[in-house]
């Protein structure tokens, strides 16, 4: 059904996609951990402040006394400013990874920057709010975990593999050209079947960077045998270009990076 609904939205809308990648994992953290307070807040619009919990450092730390967390730090990229009631944000204390459902509304100790304008998703309304003492009852907190468990628990999902390929068909249902049209298909769905037959991490990435690669060249060729009409602003094949950036660019780690420079490099030894 997850692959279904994204594959549905992301060729229409990459922004409401994205937003929906949040509610959905904030709505599937409170249900994995059994929030004790988790029905009115899954009829609330939730998003995530949380991917900062995959860095090597601390980014929000906090202090903990007589059932009161003081959270202080920054949390960057949270989307869905005035769209979202609430959020779910992640911090440090005590040499372990916690989850907390805070309201997304600037208040004392908790400030909210400006829109953040981008060449993508603008629609989504992206801050970064500045904690600075901010107060989290006890009650408002989801979990706690060893540190490291985000980073576990995301190395495995397929959400972003469900959007690229969304995007792709997308752009495949854009395509003049029957031949190219064919082709593209053919890649595509083989690509989906490998990504949809597996559960093992490091095949999962390099399908993801593959998967980029197919979706950016279908992109990218539609547009040059269109001709200079396909940067006009009603043309989907530009708003899929900037879009497959947008969602590639989300949640990438170090192994994931490593193998889009060594992707390149390849590439270009081959070549000279």
């Amino acid at each position: 059904m997850k692959f279904r609904l994204f594959t549905t939205l992301a060729p229409r809308s990459g922004s409401l996609a994205f937003l929906t990648i949040q509610i959905l994992a904030a709505n599937k953290i409170m249900h994995a951990n059994r929030f004790a307070l988790m029905e009115p807040y899954l009829a609330r619009r939730c998003g995530i402040a949380i991917n900062h919990l995959r860095a090597p450092v601390t980014v929000v730390s906090a202090t903990h006394q007589n059932g009161t967390y003081r959270l202080s730090g920054r949390l960057t990229w949270a989307s869905g400013y005035g769209i979202f009631d609430t959020l779910v944000i992640g911090f440090h204390c005590e040499g372990r990874e916690f989850q907390a459902v805070v309201p997304f509304e600037p208040i004392e100790g908790f400030v909210v920057g400006e829109v953040t304008e981008t060449f993508v998703g603008n629609a989504m309304r992206t801050v970064d709010v500045i904690l600075d003492n901010y107060e989290v009852l006890e009650e408002h907190i989801i979990a706690s975990h060893p540190l490291g468990t985000y980073t576990k628990n995301k190395s495995v999902s397929k959400t972003i593999h469900y959007a690229l390929y969304g995007i792709g068909l997308g752009a495949v249902d854009a395509l003049e050209d029957a031949e190219v049209r064919r082709a593209a298909e053919a890649k595509l769905e083989a690509l989906k079947t490998a990504f949809l037959a597996t559960k093992d991490g490091e095949e999962l990435d390099r399908l993801r960077v593959e998967l980029f690669e197919l979706v950016l060249l279908v992109v990218t060729t539609g547009m040059i045998l269109k001709g200079g009409s396909s940067v006009l602003s009603t043309e989907r094949l530009q708003r899929y270009y900037r879009e497959l950036v947008m969602f590639n660019a989300n949640g990438l780690n170090t192994a994931l990076k490593t193998l889009h420079k060594q992707a390149f490099l390849s590439a270009f030894e081959q070549r000279h």
